[in-house]
């Protein structure tokens, strides 16, 4: 065994086995030197760590009805929006013509003044009417009885009544009409809502039904996965490094391919968990972004795959991303 020397002597490492090794670290230990690096000197890597989904949907049906048209097959590539499949809408296409009809009138009637325009003019000839029956009187006292001029007043003041009428009742169109449009935009709606459209960018990956049969509202219609970004889980030992040291960090997941390529994907950490489970580790997980082989469809980084997630602990914290 290498002798060891104490006391700022210059310790040589031991070649020996057990008992050397042991020895050496005392002797380290006794002169102030330390026997090994600490463990949070290095940036975490973890090994088999897991590839899964970030978001995926199982895309439904909102209205009950015959399966009309199925637009996706299984490896579709999709877009947010992009429709899935119809399923029938013959009846709220009916609904909607006979709404938007029903809004036409309303809207025609509601801009008409021509109420409001013969209640003015039968105002004023009914004032013409009084003034002249009572100048009438004052020039001859008695030519025309107190009957007759009262008649004369109070058809005046029913023709400023009638005005206001008519202002009041193309009000109330204007308000009809308004509700037509609400019915228009409502039997828009439900044509809308038997088009089944993709909630997110993504893969198609399992179609449920087959076209011509009967839906359910809440029947699946397909599912769709996202690819562009994949979600990485780990475990971190928590008596080597903290969760500062890990949490918003630069990372990068290593996977090895089925003819052992090994291909690197950048992403950063996005949850670390304030729970250390009973194995001492606390769990997290980063989102990479993956990308497609050059010239095709198919992505390299798949759920399901196992990755060696590296952590730049050193490296400052990323920015929260608000999305």
């Amino acid at each position: 065994m290498a002798s060891l020397c104490f006391f700022g002597v210059n310790a040589q490492a031991p070649r020996g086995g057990w008992r050397a090794r042991f020895m050496h670290a005392v002797a380290m230990a006794l002169v102030g030197l330390p026997a090994a690096a600490h463990a949070t000197d290095a940036d975490p890597v973890l090994e088999r760590c897991l590839v899964s989904l970030m978001e995926e949907a199982k895309v439904p049906a909102r209205e009950a009805g015959v399966l009309e048209e199925l637009l996706a097959r299984e490896g579709d590539v999709v877009k947010r929006g992009d429709i899935i499949a119809k399923i029938d809408d013959n009846q709220p296409q009916m609904e909607q013509r006979k709404a938007k009809a029903e809004h036409d009138q309303a809207v025609a009637k509601a801009e008409s003044d021509v109420d409001v325009r013969y209640a003015v003019a039968a105002e004023k000839v009914a004032q013409i009417e009084f003034e002249k029956a009572a100048e009438s009187d004052r020039k001859v006292p008695g030519s025309v009885t107190r009957v007759e001029l009262n008649r004369l007043q109070l058809n005046e003041q029913k023709s400023e009544l009638q005005i206001e009428q008519a202002e009041l009742e193309k009000k109330v169109s204007t308000l009809a009409a308004i509700s037509k449009a609400v019915e228009v935009d409502a039997a828009e709606n439900a044509i809308e809502r038997r088009l089944i459209t993709s909630p997110l960018d993504g893969v198609v990956v399992q179609v449920f039904p087959h076209q011509g049969e009967w839906m359910q509202p809440g029947d699946p219609l397909a599912r769709v996965v996202r690819k562009d970004k994949l979600r990485v889980e780990a475990y971190v030992d928590s008596t080597r490094w903290n969760p500062e040291q890990v949490s918003d960090r630069p990372v990068t997941a290593e996977v090895v391919l089925a003819d052992n390529r090994r291909e690197r994907f950048k992403g950063r950490i996005v949850f670390t968990s304030p729970i250390v489970e009973s194995g001492g580790d606390y769990r997290v997980w980063a989102e990479v972004e993956n990308r497609q082989i050059e010239g095709t469809q198919q992505w390299l980084l798949r759920a399901g795959q196992t990755a060696t997630l590296t952590i730049h602990s050193k490296e400052p914290p990323l920015p929260a991303v608000r999305k």
